[in-house]
C-alpha cells in the first residue's frame, strides 16, 4: 500500500492559521483520496502543522481507484431495432460514440420502456492524476482569513510559500505553484540546523520516512506531540519548585503553534510586583509575552515558564531577557494601577460621554442609561427588589473604560472594575456585577453568579442586541464584528442554564413601551436630532433571531430538529422554558409507542380547519366514543395545566397520554366531518380544546413519525 506526503513550507505562520490549514488539509485529504483507501481507519490521514510547514501523510493508499461497471442508455429501441432484431444506424451510431463493439449492445428495459444500451467497464482514475490534479487547487483554498501575495505571483497564501514537498511513496508527484516546482526537500530547524536563519535543506528518500527525519531535524512536526511536551514541561518545572502550573489551554494552543522545538526556560520577576490583582499578572504574561505562570495555595508565586523556540547553551542570557522584557510590562502595569487607584470609579462616569458606543447608537455614557431602563424592566418580572445596588453597579459598569490600566490592557475591563471597586469600598455584589456584567464571553466561559451580575449581563446583552439589530446591523455569514451572536448566545445562555423564567416576549413589548417614552433606544442623526428605532416592526427580528440561536443551543444539546421546531412553533420566547418542554419531549422518544402516540396526536391537529375557533356545546356531544373523550379531557385539563405552570412538561406529557385511547376510540367510532354542520363544528370544537393542550407544550404535526 502506497504513502503519499504534502509538506508546505511556509515563513512563520500566525498560530491561528496553522490550526486553519491543519485542519482544512486533513479534511479535503480525506475528501480527495477517498476512492483510493484500501480500507477506512483512523490512520489513514495523519496532519503535521507547525508555524513553518503544513503537511499530511496519507497512508493505505490504492495507486488506482477500482474499475466500475456502469449501464449507459442508448436510443429507444423501436427506432434501433428493426423487426429481426437487427442494430439500425442510430444503435450503431450509439455504440460509435461510445466506444462499444456492436456485439456488447443489449435491449434494457425500463420504467420508460424499452432502450438499446450497454454495461461498461469504467477504469478508475490515477492516483498521480488525482494528486497533481487536485493538490494544487486544495493549497490555494485553505480558507484564511487574510491572505498575501508576495514579490510578481500571483497567488495568495497566509505567508509566503518557500518549498513544496510532494512525494508518493519514492517518487516525487510534480506540479508547479506559482514559480515553485514540487519536490523531495524539506527544511530542518531555522536556528538549530546550518544555514543558521534558513535551516537545512534536506532530502526526503520516502514519504514513510517524514516525522523522522523532521524530528533529528529538531522538528517536533506533530501539533499533540508539541503540545504534550509543552506540558511536560511545564507540569515538571511545577514540581521543581513546589507548585501548581496554570494551565490556559488557549495559551497552551498558541505556543504550541508559534514553536517547532519547544524548550522552557523557568523565569522570575520580583515579589513587589504580586500587589496587583493577579489576573493583570497573568494578562500580561499571557497576552503579551506568552508566558504561563505558577502558584501555591492558590495564590501566584513571582515564577513564569517562557517557551523558546531554540535550545541555546546559555540559558541564563536568555532566562535574562524574558526577565527584562516582562519586568518592563509589569513596571507599567503597577504605575498603571497606582494611578488609576487615585481616582474613584465614579469620576469616570460622566466622561463615559466622550467614547462613542456606535455613531448610530450615541455614546457609552447612553448605552449605561439604556442598560438602566433595561435592568429595572427585567429586576420587576424577576421579583428583585435591591434597585438601589443594582443601580450603583450599572452606574460603575462601564468606568473601568477610562482607566489607564484599561487602555492599556483592554482584557483586563470589567475585572480592574471590580477591583477598583472593591479598593474603594463599594459592596462586594455591586463590584463582582461589574465584571459579570459581560459574562459569559464565549460557549465555554463562567456564568454571573450573583442577582445583580445575572440582571446587568441580560440588560447589556439584550440592549447590544436590540440596538444593533433595529439599525440593520445583522450578522452576515461568519461575520459578526458587534457581536450580536455572541451576546444572543449569552442571554439564552444565562437563562437556561440558570433556571431563569423570563418571557423575553412580554420584556421586548415593555423595552418598546418605555422607548416611546424616553430615551432609551434611540440614534442620533447627523444633525444630533434624536429619533426613535426601536418601534414594533423591529420586535418580530428580534424574536427571529433570538429563536435561531435557541435552535442552535438545542441542537448542540442533542435535541433533535423536529422536537426543536414542534416546540419553538408554539411557545412563547421563553428560553428556560422552551429547553424543559424540547427535553421532556425528546426523552418521550424514547417511549418503544413514541411513534404511534404523534400520529394520533398529529391527527388531531390536521383535522382542524385552520384558524377554527372552539365553541363546544355540551348538549350535542352524545355518541359514547366522544363522551367519553370529552371525560377524559375535563378530567385531566386542571392537573395538567397546572404541571404546565409548575413547568413539569415531563409528568404533564405523561397526563396527556392518559386521553390517547380516548382519542383513538374517538376516532374509531365518530365521524367528524358530518353532513350536520353544527354536529360537525362541535365535534371540531372538541379536538381543537385537546389541540389547545398540545400546543402548551409543542406541535405535534411538526413531530417526524416513521
Amino acid at each position: 500500500m502506497a504513502q503519499y506526503l504534502l509538506e508546505i513550507g511556509t515563513e512563520e505562520l500566525p498560530p491561528k492559521a496553522v490550526n486553519i490549514a491543519k485542519d482544512y488539509l486533513k479534511e479535503k485529504a480525506k475528501e480527495i483520496f477517498k476512492d483510493f483507501f484500501e480500507y477506512i481507519s483512523d490512520e489513514n490521514i495523519k496532519e503535521f502543522a507547525t508555524p513553518r510547514r503544513i503537511a499530511v501523510l496519507v497512508k493505505n493508499l490504492k495507486l488506482q481507484q477500482d474499475s466500475q461497471k456502469r449501464l449507459i442508455i442508448g436510443p429507444p429501441a423501436k427506432v434501433a431495432i428493426d423487426e429481426n432484431g437487427n442494430f439500425l444506424k442510430p444503435a450503431l451510431a450509439f455504440a460509435s460514440k461510445n466506444n462499444i463493439p456492436i456485439e456488447s449492445l443489449q435491449v434494457i428495459e425500463n420504467e420508460k420502456g424499452r432502450y438499446v444500451g450497454a454495461e461498461i467497464i469504467e477504469e478508475g482514475k490515477k492516483l498521480e492524476e488525482v494528486i497533481k490534479e487536485e493538490i494544487p487547487k486544495i493549497i490555494l483554498s485553505i480558507p484564511f482569513p487574510k491572505t498575501m501575495r508576495w514579490t510578481s505571483l500571483d497567488i495568495r497564501f497566509s505567508r509566503p510559500i518557500r518549498w513544496i514537498v510532494s512525494l508518493l511513496d519514492d517518487k516525487v508527484i510534480e506540479f508547479e505553484l506559482g514559480n515553485l516546482k514540487a519536490d523531495r526537500y524539506t527544511h530542518l530547524h531555522r536556528f538549530m540546523t546550518n544555514p543558521v536563519g534558513r535551516g537545512e535543506r534536506k532530502e526526503i528518500p520516502n514519504a514513510s520516512m517524514y516525522e523522522e527525519i523532521t524530528k533529528l531535524g529538531f522538528i517536533i512536526a506533530n501539533y499533540s506531540d508539541r503540545k504534550t511536551a509543552i506540558e511536560t514541561q511545564l507540569t515538571g518545572f511545577a514540581s521543581q519548585i513546589g507548585a501548581n502550573a496554570i494551565l490556559d489551554e488557549d495559551l497552551l494552543d498558541e505556543v504550541a503553534n508559534l514553536t517547532e522545538f519547544p524548550v522552557g526556560i523557568l523565569g522570575d520577576f520580583s515579589p513587589e510586583y504580586l500587589i496587583l490583582p493577579r489576573e493583570v499578572i497573568i494578562t500580561v504574561c499571557k497576552v503579551h509575552q506568552r508566558y504561563f505562570n505558577f502558584e501555591k495555595n492558590g495564590k501566584l508565586i513571582p515564577k513564569f515558564l517562557a517557551i523558546s523556540n531554540t535550545a541555546v547553551k546559555d540559558k541564563d542570557k536568555v532566562k535574562q531577557g524574558y526577565e527584562k522584557v516582562l519586568k518592563a510590562r509589569l513596571e507599567d502595569a503597577l504605575f498603571f494601577y497606582k494611578e488609576d487607584l487615585k481616582h474613584n470609579l465614579e469620576e469616570f462616569y460622566p466622561k463615559l460621554e466622550g467614547i462613542q458606543f456606535h455613531q448610530k447608537l450615541g455614546s457609552m455614557f447612553e448605552k449605561v442609561e439604556r442598560n438602566e431602563k433595561i435592568a429595572n424592566l427585567i429586576s420587576d418580572k424577576l421579583g428583585f427588589t435591591n434597585e438601589q445596588d443594582l443601580k450603583r453597579a450599572n452606574k460603575l459598569s462601564k468606568c473601568d473604560l477610562l482607566t489607564e490600566m484599561v487602555k492599556e490592557f483592554d482584557e483586563l475591563q470589567g475585572i480592574m472594575g471590580m477591583h477598583y471597586a472593591l479598593k474603594q469600598g463599594e459592596k462586594e455584589e455591586v463590584a463582582k456585577a461589574i465584571y459579570e456584567h459581560y459574562l459569559p464571553q464565549s460557549a465555554d466561559d463562567d456564568l454571573p453568579q450573583t442577582n445583580i451580575g445575572t440582571i446587568l449581563a441580560l440588560a447589556d446583552k439584550l440592549d447590544t442586541v436590540i440596538s444593533f439589530l433595529s439599525i440593520g446591523e445583522k450578522p452576515k455569514g461568519a461575520s459578526d464584528p458587534y457581536g450580536i451572536r455572541r451576546a444572543t448566545i449569552g442571554i439564552i445562555k444565562i437563562l437556561i442554564e440558570k433556571g431563569i423564567d423570563l418571557d423575553l416576549d412580554e420584556l421586548l413589548d415593555e423595552i418598546s413601551k418605555e422607548a416611546k417614552k424616553t430615551k432609551i433606544l434611540k440614534f442620533a442623526q447627523l444633525e444630533i436630532k434624536w429619533q426613535p428605532i426601536f418601534e414594533e416592526e423591529i420586535i418580530p427580528q428580534i424574536r427571529q433571531f433570538i429563536l435561531s440561536r435557541i435552535s442552535s443551543y438545542l441542537k448542540e444539546k442533542s435535541i433533535d430538529t423536529d422536537v426543536i421546531n414542534a416546540v419553538l412553533d408554539t411557545s412563547a420566547l421563553n428560553p428556560h422554558r422552551i429547553y424543559l418542554k424540547a427535553k421532556a419531549l425528546q426523552k418521550l422518544k424514547i417511549n418503544p409507542e413514541f411513534n404511534e402516540i404523534m400520529t394520533v396526536f398529529k391527527r388531531v391537529g390536521r383535522i382542524i380547519p385552520e384558524d377554527f375557533e372552539a365553541n363546544l356545546d355540551e348538549s350535542l356531544i352524545k355518541e359514547n366514543a366522544e363522551v367519553d373523550l370529552y371525560n377524559a379531557y375535563k378530567h385531566i385539563k386542571q392537573e395538567y395545566e397546572n404541571l404546565i405552570t409548575e413547568k413539569e412538561y415531563t409528568n404533564a406529557l405523561s397526563k396527556l397520554l392518559e386521553i390517547k385511547p380516548k382519542i383513538d376510540n374517538f376516532f374509531d367510532n365518530v365521524m367528524v366531518m358530518v353532513d350536520d354542520e353544527k354536529l360537525k363544528q362541535n365535534r371540531l370544537s372538541l379536538l381543537k380544546l385537546i389541540d389547545n393542550l398540545f400546543k402548551k407544550i409543542a406541535n405535534f404535526e411538526k413531530i417526524t413519525t416513521v
